[in-house]
């Protein structure tokens, strides 16, 4: 059995988080993440050659489970919501919201949207930002295959080798790195900057290891490359999810087998009708 802390795992699935406009209003691309995290392979599959060797680097596989709970989702026209201390709307309009949140399991391959909550006509607009609000606690459940060996998420936040063990962990994210402090994280990626703050319900930013460890949201920005441009004759448009060897982090330290597991990206595919 092992377990490991989960900053370094994070730091990775914010970005993902973050990513929110990466395939907002365009066709699905595979893997449209992977070139703003760097350059992170795929786990092997089972039974494959690479599945009969050691571990030597960090890869993302494809969760079982998956679950995030959304609070709000939208666009920002000419400024980031994450420029000042604390999320802002300031020019900003919401594509969707659910004060309760709603729990998606974004592993499910039937591209589920968000169905509860209130959906929003995007004013007619260019918007160069897209933000998400969503709980700072993820459902993770996936296997990772090396050694001729299966390695396991557990219930308990550690990860093993034995079948009987393997359950969905429930993963609070409550330190981050890449910025200031454990509140908050930035990077740069192909498709443009990102940021992450967690923050308590309010979306108030903590500010010091106290309040990041009584966090309850996790806030997503990009700064979009390509910006979205919101027109008249679009009349609906619809959100699909794509995790696919993608949503679970598999985390090499040394060895040959994996140090833990932790959250991947996810991608939203906004679809437009006209």
């Amino acid at each position: 059995m092992y377990s490991k802390s989960l900053s370094k795992f994070f730091l990775k699935a914010l970005i993902g988080i973050a990513g929110l406009g990466l395939t907002t209003f365009v066709p699905h691309v595979d893997h449209p993440a992977k070139a703003a995290l760097g350059s992170v392979p795929d786990c092997p599959n089972e039974g494959s050659a690479a599945a009969a060797g050691a571990m030597s680097e960090d890869c993302y596989q494809t969760p079982e489970v998956m679950e995030v709970k959304f609070y709000e989702l939208g666009f920002c026209t000419t400024s980031d919501p994450l420029s000042g201390s604390n999320f802002s709307r300031t020019n900003c309009q919401k594509a969707w919201d659910n004060t309760s949140g709603q729990t998606i399991d974004l592993a499910s391959f039937s591209y589920e949207g968000l169905t509860s909550g209130l959906t929003y006509k995007i004013p007619n607009d260019t918007y160069e930002y897209a933000y998400v609000v969503v709980s700072n606690t993820w459902g993770l459940k996936g296997k990772a295959y090396f050694n001729d060996i299966t390695y396991y998420t557990q219930a308990d936040g550690n990860g093993g080798t034995n079948v009987d063990d393997y359950g969905k962990a429930d993963l609070t994210i409550t330190s981050m790195g890449g910025g200031s402090g454990c509140w908050d994280f930035s990077e740069s990626t192909d498709y443009g900057p990102v940021k992450a703050y967690i923050t308590d319900s309010d979306l108030t930013t903590a500010t010091n290891t106290s309040t990041c460890n009584s966090t309850t949201r996790l806030v997503g920005s990009i700064d979009l490359d390509t910006p979205v441009v919101m027109t008249s004759d679009v009349k609906a448009y619809q959100l699909k999810w794509i995790v696919r060897k993608m949503g679970l982090f598999v985390d090499y330290d040394s060895g040959t087998a994996p140090s833990g597991f932790g959250g991947g990206p996810f991608v939203p595919d906004f679809t437009l009708s006209k």
